[in-house]
């Protein structure tokens, strides 16, 4: 019986998230419809997290066990044959049975982008929030520290049963960017690039924590304000969870 690891690209736009639901379109149990008819029988795969409706990826992970008589490399090019053009296998690889895609997990990266133009391209505005309102950006950066290290996230927390919500961010980057590559053209404009990596994430953290520094760079939220929620375990106010659009999963650390 082999191991197999995937590793797995998609853009979540037309999705309801990874995870396997009962109700939509999930990413999950496409992969895995496409999986079970090469081996004709049902097979079921464990991803490394999830991710929520809209939110695209480009290093989700996830792992299944079958009685593989083909090379990995065969067995990538069959599945992408089978999946739609939204969802990509990147790599496949036979790894030993210790591994677990989530278990063994022991950092994450994501990425958001934000457009401040007045108006945002149509190419890219699936993938970036449009926010058009003047920021302030030397405020917002001197705010990424607040967020390094380990804390209880409660308070940029989405409704979950997870119990433990202590989490260790080490490391919270923004970068302005006067223009994103789209296929061999340079979109020009005004961006962020928010990069954020911790050891794990709550649901809409990330999403919690961008809107968040965009209140803080409209002049709504103070530091001591951010300092009192992460104290406290209470969502600061105002704050606008970011939309789902502008987020990546950029990569799992193993």
């Amino acid at each position: 019986m082999a191991h197999i690891k995937m590793t797995i690209q998609y853009d979540g736009t037309r999705y309801s998230g990874w995870q396997r639901q009962k109700k939509g379109r999930d990413i999950q149990t496409v992969i895995e419809n496409a999986i079970s008819k090469i081996f004709k029988k049902d097979i079921k795969i464990r991803g490394a997290g999830r991710t929520d409706a809209g939110v695209h990826a480009l290093g989700q992970v996830a792992s299944f066990k079958v009685e593989l008589k083909m090379p990995p490399a065969v067995l990538k090019k069959v599945l992408n044959s089978l999946l739609p053009e939204d969802i990509r296998i990147t790599g496949v690889d036979e790894i030993d049975d210790s591994f677990h895609p989530q278990y063994s997990v022991k950092r994450k990266s994501y990425i958001y982008y934000v457009c401040i133009d007045e108006d945002c391209q149509c190419f890219i505005r699936r993938y970036v929030w449009h926010y058009p309102r003047q920021l302030n950006l030397s405020v917002m950066e001197e705010s990424l520290s607040l967020f390094k290290g380990t804390f209880d996230f409660t308070a940029f927390s989405g409704s979950t049963n997870v119990k433990n919500k202590i989490r260790t961010i080490y490391d919270f980057t923004m970068q302005m960017l006067s223009e994103l590559c789209f296929l061999d053209m340079k979109i020009q404009g005004n961006f962020i690039k928010f990069r954020i990596e911790a050891d794990g994430f709550l649901k809409y953290m990330v999403r919690n924590i961008v809107g968040c520094m965009i209140e803080v760079g409209r002049g709504k939220l103070t530091h001591e304000q951010i300092k009192k929620a992460i104290q406290k375990g209470e969502r600061p106010k105002p704050l606008q969870t970011a939309p789902a659009c502008g987020l990546f999963l950029e990569k799992i650390f193993y």
